[in-house]
């Protein structure tokens, strides 16, 4: 994957998870913790999986500070 397509799919993936955590807030967190991440993936944005799971932690770390309160 290049850096461009790295970008795109991280900033695709940021987009995706807006809506759903601002509908569930922390719960989707909850339900989403590191160890089930990449099933959940593969179900709902299989594209996502070809990020590591650094970026995947980078990701979920940077929805939880801009759509959670706290």
């Amino acid at each position: 994957m290049t850096d461009a397509e790295r970008i795109k799919t991280r900033s695709v993936l940021l987009e995706f998870l807006k809506f759903r955590v601002l509908a569930a807030g922390q719960q989707f967190f909850d339900g989403t913790a590191s160890d089930h991440r990449r099933q959940w993936l593969a179900l709902v944005h299989p594209q996502a999986l070809a990020l590591s799971d650094e970026d995947l932690e980078q990701i979920w770390n940077q929805a939880r500070s801009l759509y959670t309160e706290g």
